[in-house]
């Protein structure tokens, strides 16, 4: 099995990035957080990547989208991670292959997975065009697992009050004071499975960019601020945070590249054999991406020192969307819980 990204892939990556440098960051330093749409969508930024054809990568082509698979997707949101985009671009992702005519990205589509537990919080609201919940059917809780469906509702027919300060400040947030009492029914059990298993690895997969250039800035940073004369990237305490942070960032790319290429392989074989080995894969994926964002984060507002701690620097965004992300599409315990089933 060969990992190494082709030439069409990096292209891709590189096309995506081109777009997402045109447009302001959260994280950029010295700047404030961009204005966005109503819901904390960047309009302009979602109608470029919408253009580019991202939301329907593994759409196939008779039915408008460009026919490629998860392998393609995971370096979109990669670099989608790096930027700290914000909006619902998984969901969105997710629900094109399904439904096609969200391939486009003229809509914006949203999940709330209801099969973990109450209180059931949702992102973007105000920004939906379209929801798809994955509801438990029988009484049954666990993720990736039991009978459960998949329902198309309208937001609009949501009772939902908004949190007044969610933890990531630039993803406005709603708590569902109800489930959906009515929706349309467009996915069975395996379908809802595969909504949750393919969420959690564009979600491993955005934390994977997260990782990353967070490593990069800190390493950055080590090289030309100074301290006693020297730059602080010398001292040996600060090469092993770098060092561990270039690590646990290769070590999740690689988890989430593995993860992607064993989910088409089942996809083109169309059978069941290799899926519990890719389901595996995405779960121990999501973990390592989740601990590398989430980590790294944190090492690198220690690199930074005080300037670290400061709004100016822009490095808590990361870490907020990475504690934010580290409980989508399955918390920690519940992909450890699936790994543990599969041993």
């Amino acid at each position: 099995m060969d990992f190494r990204p082709t030439e069409d892939q990096l292209a891709l990556a590189g096309a995506v990035r081109d777009v997402l440098g045109k447009h302001r960051s959260p994280g950029t330093p010295g700047e404030e957080v961009p204005e966005t749409g109503a819901g904390g969508v960047d309009v302009a930024l979602w109608r470029d990547l919408a253009e580019l054809g991202v939301f329907g990568l593994r759409t196939p082509e008779d039915a408008g989208g460009l026919g490629l698979g998860h392998a393609e997707s995971v370096h979109v949101f990669e670099e989608l991670g790096r930027a700290l985009a914000t909006g619902p671009y998984t969901a969105t992702a997710l629900a094109a292959p399904l439904l096609p005519e969200y391939a486009s990205g003229r809509h914006r589509v949203g999940l709330s997975d209801l099969t973990s537990g109450a209180p059931y919080y949702l992102e973007h609201l105000d920004a939906l065009d379209a929801l798809l919940v994955v509801e438990v059917v029988d009484g049954e809780t666990h993720v990736f697992h039991g009978h459960s469906q998949v329902l198309r509702v309208e937001p609009i027919e949501l009772r939902a009050e908004p949190v007044p300060h969610p933890v990531d400040p630039c993803v406005p947030l709603h708590r569902l004071c109800q489930k959906p009492l009515r929706g349309e029914i467009i996915g069975d059990a395996a379908t809802a499975d595969a909504l949750l298993r393919e969420g959690a690895l564009l979600t491993a997969a955005y934390q994977t960019g997260i990782a990353a250039t967070l490593t990069e800035r800190a390493v950055a940073y080590a090289k030309q601020r100074t301290q006693f004369g020297r730059a602080i990237g010398s001292f040996q305490a600060v090469k092993h945070l770098c060092a561990d942070m270039m690590a646990r960032a290769e070590l999740a790319r690689a988890a989430v590249h593995s993860a992607a290429v064993l989910l088409d392989d089942e996809r083109a074989d169309r059978g069941e054999a290799d899926l519990p080995a890719a389901a595996t894969a995405v779960s121990a994926a999501k973990l390592l991406a989740d601990d590398a964002a989430v980590a790294n984060a944190r090492a690198a507002i220690q690199v930074h020192g005080g300037m670290g701690c400061t709004w100016e620097m822009g490095l808590h965004y990361f870490l907020k969307r990475a504690w934010a992300l580290s409980l989508a599409y399955g918390r920690a315990a519940e992909h450890a819980d699936l790994i543990a089933e599969a041993l």
